[in-house]
């Protein structure tokens, strides 16, 4: 055994150096791409407004452009851990368990990738002829790449499935890795063992079984990305009998579901947040916030969900949101002897509204799966943000009136002082008129919008010298990151679609849905407690794209509006993000405010989770609240 130890060692030795500099120089040329990915698109669009004239090739620069971003930086997040998965039920099992479900897991995961990558290699060879239709690019040049980006991400899981293996070998644990072994073997080969025993199920059968096992596995901390994938593959095989489909699928899925003019808007408006962050807009819409609102009863807490808001408008996530206005205003609050579970209730709470303002990840996600407009979905939330940061707000001053001990006034300000300190939000109304006036006058798509808002972003830091080189550098890799993330579940769905399709689970349940004697508010109840649960456990775009495929024939089957759905689907994930046993911004929130208790934070956040239902409530009876901007604007 020594002897096997000391080899997988001496193999770990020698295949980390260079696969590790390879994932690191890939790297590098999409932290290029990706910094200066807008500067063609802001080019476009001002020779459109200028001149009417679109430059030539731009959908196709920007497709080009997704792939090296995406299949350049996959292996280098997957180097550092950055791929998102479920870790609920695993962190609670002994250490030896741990390693042995990360050697299962790897296995899944290099088994699924390098089975990619080959499909991958062979579309080289069937796309070598074809050029491109505008530029005359060849297409076989960027599925090179892409194939070499999903080589390297395979082989730094082989790595990762290397040290674990040693790891638990160098523990004794002999007998486990066994049986990690074969239960992986058993997984993989479950078409076998169906073909075997003879076992025919429906499609809707099929389907069924397939999403239970998913989740199973994503409960195992199989990462979501990885999960999808696998469930796709091995399903096709399944349903069809054969492998030469599923593998077929398998080359075509990734490089369609990455090469695509709408994905831009993933990495130019999370490039936008970054740098909306490292400008110090936070901040300042923070302090601008305190001078209006700091005098009134719990004026910070107030303060800090109008600055929550305010990011929001430049921000489009959670958590983002919620960590960033924590680390700037929950020192304030504990300086003024705010009660702990107030003050981060209403920054956990406050950070959910980063989900529901636009530009927001939520709804361009929502919008690629239902095929609707993004502007659409941005309209829609406007109002809705609004009233919730109303209720929020209303709430903590109604209860800092009854209860000053909960949150004591501030000091006031003079209205020069109040006048001065609206310079703060300059920054935060300069990138919302440049990209929703931009949008709504139809000087650019909202797909567009993204890239001009990393730009307006971008200059806007200049302007305040907040920006350097290492700055932007950390903009950038942290913008990689995030997007690697998204694509990775985005190629997921995309293998899974094809099974599902072929098992025509999402019609067959719509239809079983549609002829029920219930009314449709029961259902509509059924799927906002799904969300609700679903919320608790995962971030918000994994669980748009894992559910919404399946769940949105359903919801139209029924006769609801489907922009109305995509509102009050973030409202209900916004829930789950702030509800327990798993309430990820809480988390978040006590990894800022360490010394508050998380049941602390969770009492804390009651109040704000009844706000949320109300609101959920009214839009429930009053839908024109959410469709009535976006029917009347665009």
């Amino acid at each position: 055994m020594d002897i096997i130890i000391k080899g997988l060692d001496t193999a770990i030795y020698l295949l980390s150096k260079p696969i590790y500099a390879v994932s690191k120089l890939i790297h590098w040329v999409a932290v290029i791409v990706v910094g200066l990915m807008a500067l063609p698109v802001v080019a476009d669009v001002l020779s459109r407004i200028l001149f009417d004239k679109s430059i030539l090739g731009m959908l196709e620069i920007t497709e080009f452009a997704m792939v090296l971003i995406v299949f350049g930086a996959i292996a280098y997040t997957q180097m550092n851990k950055g791929h998102i998965d479920i870790d609920i039920l695993v962190s609670s099992f002994s250490q030896k368990t741990q390693e042995l479900i990360d050697v299962f897991n790897y296995i899944i995961g290099v088994s699924v990738y390098t089975i990619l990558a080959w499909q991958l290699y062979i579309q080289i060879g069937i796309k070598g002829s074809l050029l491109s239709n505008a530029l005359g690019l060849p297409v076989a040049l960027f599925v090179a790449a892409a194939a070499i980006g999903m080589t390297v991400f395979a082989a730094v899981l082989l790595l990762d499935l290397l040290n674990a293996v040693s790891k638990v070998l160098k523990n004794g644990y002999y007998l486990g890795l066994i049986i990690a072994v074969l239960c992986a073997a058993f997984i993989m080969g479950l078409p076998a063992v169906l073909d075997f025993f003879s076992i025919k199920l429906s499609g809707l059968a099929m389907g069924s079984l397939g999403f239970l096992l998913m989740f199973i596995l994503l409960m195992f901390r199989l990462p979501i990305a990885t999960g999808m994938a696998f469930i796709g593959l091995v399903g096709m095989i399944a349903i069809t009998g054969r492998p030469t489909a599923a593998l077929g699928m398998a080359g075509i899925a990734p490089y369609a579901a990455t090469a695509s003019y709408m994905m831009m808007v993933v990495p130019m408006f999370v490039l936008m947040g970054e740098l909306a962050f490292r400008s110090g807009i936070s901040t300042d819409l923070f302090n601008t916030a305190y001078k209006w609102l700091g005098k009134a009863p719990g004026g910070l807490a107030m303060s800090a969900v109008a600055g929550c808001a305010g990011f929001a408008a430049v921000c489009g996530d959670s958590i983002a949101t919620a960590v960033t206005m924590g680390t700037v205003s929950l020192p304030e609050m504990k300086k003024k002897k705010y009660a702990p579970s107030l003050a981060t209730g209403c920054i956990a709470s406050g950070g959910t509204l980063g989900i529901l303002i636009p530009p927001s990840t939520g709804f361009i996600f929502y919008a690629i799966v239902a095929e609707e407009s993004i502007g659409k979905l941005f309209m829609a939330g406007i109002i809705p943000g609004i009233l919730l940061t109303t209720l929020f707000m209303s709430y903590i001053y109604i209860a800092c009136k009854r209860n000053p001990a909960l949150g004591p006034p501030g000091e006031p300000a003079t209205m020069k002082e109040k006048l001065v300190a609206l310079k703060g939000v300059i920054g935060m109304l300069l990138l919302i008129i440049l990209i929703l006036g931009g949008i709504l006058s139809g000087l650019f798509s909202p797909t567009e919008g993204g890239a001009v808002g990393a730009f307006g972003a971008f200059l806007f830091a200049l302007a305040k010298r907040s920006i350097n080189k290492e700055v932007l550098i950390s903009a950038l890799q942290s913008t990689l990151r995030v997007t690697c993330m998204l694509m990775a579940i985005l190629i997921g769905v995309a293998i899974l679609g094809y099974f599902l399709a072929a098992t025509r689970m999402p019609h067959q349940l719509a239809e079983f849905v549609a002829t029920l004697e219930v009314g449709r508010y029961v259902v509509f109840l059924a799927i906002c407690l799904l969300y609700i649960a679903l919320g608790c456990v995962m971030n918000i775009i994994p669980i748009i794209l894992l559910t919404l495929p399946a769940l949105l024939p359903t919801v139209l089957a029924l006769g609801f509006d489907v922009i109305w759905f995509g509102v009050v689907t973030i409202l209900l994930m916004q829930m789950g993000q702030i509800t327990p046993p798993v309430g990820i911004n809480a988390f978040a929130v006590s990894g800022v405010a360490k010394d508050v208790p998380i049941h602390t934070i969770f009492k804390g956040i009651f109040p704000f989770l009844l706000c949320i239902i109300f609101l959920v409530v009214i839009l429930t009876i009053f839908p024109q609240l959410a469709i009535w901007l976006p029917n009347t604007l665009m």
